[in-house]
């Protein structure tokens, strides 16, 4: 009589294959299941939205000034930064000498390149950034702008004045970005937006995730090397700190990717439509495309 095959073995060996299949492209099963988990994310932020009751979805995390949208998501870049900045800082010694400089030059472009994305789309691309330029090309504009804000505008008898024009009791522009329509105290209306909110925690979180990932030394000796904090003889926390980051520079990382995913469930719950944050999503993807799979698939090209 045959055996039963044991039905944990099973998914293993299921497991396993799908990991070769991977392989075979140059990427693994983590990648793969760390990448999707943003799809996940949209798909139940949007079922707690429609399901939930009205005062569970509505609170304090819908508030535009909650602590962690202001101090943290606003100034996300730079935290990503310090985080892998402090991760580094904390692994490189860590590495035999002559491999020193080059792991520091090569973390340096990618976090370059990295960050030159998250300029073009946020911040500027020759002229307006990537997002305004969406925004504006789809039908959108710079409303109701108040006239003491435009008259004090220095410049306004040259090329400035041809940015604006008269609608109503207000002013309207076509070409002024998100970020100086806000400076106006304008309304920024009417196009399709593709949300630099989502691409921001998306790209984030994929970059920090894809540039520690070769050095993850497994939960299980993670967890080992966190409880060193908690059983160390060190009495000086100082001490201490620094010990577990030594041993375990992945926290920080850990923490903040924690952070961007439940803030983005945040947004896939309470702001803006589909649409416009499926395209922050897909923008989000273009960047660690361009710096962690391309260049694999480079390589392998015979």
């Amino acid at each position: 009589m045959a055996v039963p095959k044991n039905v944990y073995q099973d998914h293993a060996d299921k497991i396993a294959g799908a990991s070769k299949a991977l392989s075979q492209y140059g990427i693994s099963l983590a990648e793969v299941v760390f990448d999707l988990s943003f799809v996940v994310n949209f798909i139940v932020g949007k079922l707690l939205h429609v399901f939930s009751q009205e005062e569970e979805i509505y609170n304090y995390y819908n508030d535009k000034g909650n602590v962690f949208n202001q101090w943290f998501v606003k100034r996300g870049w730079g935290w990503t930064t310090a985080a892998i900045v402090l991760f580094y800082t904390c692994t490189i010694p860590g590495r035999p000498r002559h491999a020193r400089a080059k792991l520091a030059l090569v973390a340096f472009l990618r976090w370059a390149v990295a960050t030159f994305w998250w300029v073009l789309f946020t911040q500027w691309c020759f002229g307006l950034p990537i997002m305004d330029k969406v925004f504006l090309l789809t039908g959108g504009k710079c409303a109701l702008i108040p006239t003491h804000k435009v008259a004090a505008m220095p410049g306004l008898d040259g090329a400035l004045s041809r940015q604006f024009y008269l609608a109503g009791a207000g002013y309207e522009s076509v070409s002024v970005s998100s970020y100086s329509c806000r400076k106006l105290k304008g309304s920024w209306e009417g196009g399709h937006d593709p949300l630099g909110h989502v691409f921001l925690l998306v790209h984030a979180s994929l970059y920090l995730f894809h540039e520690v990932r070769e050095f993850w030394p497994g939960w299980a000796q993670f967890f080992t090397n966190a409880n060193l904090f908690s059983s160390s003889g060190d009495a000086s926390l100082s001490g201490r700190v620094r010990r577990f980051l030594a041993r375990a520079p992945h926290a920080p990382v850990l923490l903040l990717l924690a952070l961007w995913w439940f803030m983005l469930l945040v947004t896939n719950m309470y702001f803006h439509s589909l649409a416009e944050k499926l395209v922050g999503l897909v923008f989000g993807y273009l960047g660690v495309l361009a710096v962690y799979y391309a260049p694999r698939w480079a390589r392998r090209t015979p």
